[in-house]
């Protein structure tokens, strides 16, 4: 069945997603890899985890904890479905896909929380499976939960809702039901969810070698029946936690992930790579491009405009716009971030005050954009941004510069060799007056201010 467009103020409202990922198949999905120059990313990425995608060669790691960067909202999750996909169409990996936010409070989130959410989506894909294991292969897992968990003080009140609610007696059904109470504790319930996150740190050694043991049991099955030779974690949503959540996971509880013996890919915020404070451990240096709208010199970046131009018209029908020099001022303004390339639309939709988005409708999104980021920077994020603007090459990190990349007001391409700040931004007159104040020299001319 052919797609076509919304082209509908309201259609097109209702249709703008931005927390979640396009599913494989969406028609809206837009191959960006050459207007990133991410071309080559799946197959590190494949490479990394020991599987040449050219002819299926496997050579897999013991472990590997990968982490995969790029700016929020730039399309990480969508492509990592893509990857996931890929990886798994030749039979070496069993792919488990955690989709954290939707599990999880990413605005509070600990290692423990996320564990207990892996362990239930491995006991998930298998039960879709119907992968039968020795019987066993779980008893170490629930001998843990009843001996270190639901036997402590601390988790007494747990224990007696787990006991009037779950009905499953035991094998992955009761496992699954076990942990569903988990994910909600840890999402909803304060009082549980301390008490349960001391209970795990405290027994975490021994629940790292139950968990180790029946990964090993899943893989040796998986072989036996053909069907994969490892598992392999693709772990989205980890890149939407607090700073200090996110130090937390990656830096403080780093020996915690890799208690874990398997293979796992992780998003994470472009500012946790700039830190410098991971350990080496851990694989961290795969980043997604943004998509390029200019290269560094200024020059149009066709296929980064055509991209951009075909994810808004697979939003919007062409037909909504009264002026299609329109579309190309949105594209400009987005600065390649394709989250905030919806955002304009969607705030074109709202200030549309006819059937069509027109000029005005346009230069008011822009400007209401524009004032969102203005609600944060302070004046020398005006000056640092003017100042990035005239040399963007990267040249190095401060904590300024990492919030800004943090918050998107400033935008890096490529692989990360230069920046640029947010084009919504060059309309404000805190960002005029500093690109004015620098010293004469040869700069970049920044966008006219919106009237």
């Amino acid at each position: 069945m052919t797609y076509t467009p919304p082209n509908n103020i309201l259609t097109i409202l209702n249709s703008i997603e931005f927390q979640e990922p396009l599913a494989l198949g969406d028609p809206r999905y837009v191959n960006t890899q050459a207007a990133r120059g991410s071309q080559k990313t799946l197959k590190r990425l494949a490479l990394k985890f020991g599987l040449m995608l050219t002819d299926g060669q496997f050579f897999p790691p013991t472990q590997k904890h990968s982490l995969f960067f790029g700016h929020r909202g730039s399309g990480k999750s969508t492509e990592l479905r893509h990857y996931a996909r890929e990886l798994g169409k030749l039979g070496r990996f069993f792919v488990v896909e955690v989709d954290i936010p939707k599990q999880l409070d990413c605005n509070n989130l600990q290692f423990a929380d996320a564990l207990m959410v892996l362990a239930r989506s491995l006991l998930a894909e298998l039960k879709e499976l119907k992968l039968i294991l020795p019987q066993d292969a779980l008893v170490e897992l629930e001998n843990w939960f009843a001996e270190r968990v639901l036997n402590t003080e601390e988790a007494k009140e747990f224990t007696l809702e787990v006991k009037t609610t779950v009905t499953a007696k035991g094998g992955i059904p009761y496992l699954l039901e076990l942990l569903a109470k988990f994910s909600s504790a840890f999402k909803s319930n304060v009082t549980y969810k301390d008490n349960l996150r001391r209970v795990i740190r405290n027994s975490f050694t021994q629940f790292a070698v139950v968990f180790n043991n029946l990964l090993e049991t899943v893989e040796k099955r998986l072989q036996e029946e053909g069907l994969a030779q490892r598992v392999l974690f693709i772990i989205d949503g980890t890149d939407k936690m607090r700073i200090d959540d996110t130090r937390r996971f990656f830096v403080e509880d780093a020996e915690l992930l890799l208690a874990i013996d398997t293979l796992i890919i992780y998003t994470a915020p472009l500012t946790l790579k700039y830190e410098g404070n991971l350990t080496q451990s851990l694989d961290a240096d795969l980043m997604l491009p943004m998509i390029k709208l200019y290269d560094v010199e200024g020059k149009p970046h066709e296929s980064g405009g055509q991209a951009m131009r075909e994810i808004l018209l697979k939003r919007a029908d062409e037909s909504i716009f009264t002026n299609q020099d329109d579309i190309s001022r949105l594209v400009e303004y987005s600065g390649g971030h394709p989250r905030d390339l919806l955002r304009l639309l969607k705030l074109c939709c709202e200030f549309a005050e006819d059937k069509q988005i027109d000029t005005e409708s346009v230069d008011q999104a822009i400007r209401q954009l524009a004032s969102e980021y203005r609600c944060f920077l302070e004046p020398e994020d005006y000056k640092l941004l003017a100042e990035i603007d005239r040399n963007p090459l990267n040249i190095g990190n401060d904590e300024r510069t990492r919030n800004l990349l943090y918050n998107l007001a400033l935008l890096e391409y490529n692989d990360g060799s230069w920046r640029r700040s947010h084009p919504v931004i060059r309309t404000l007159q805190g960002y005029l007056q500093a690109q004015k104040s620098l010293p004469p020299t040869k700069t970049t001319e920044p966008l006219d201010p919106q009237p």
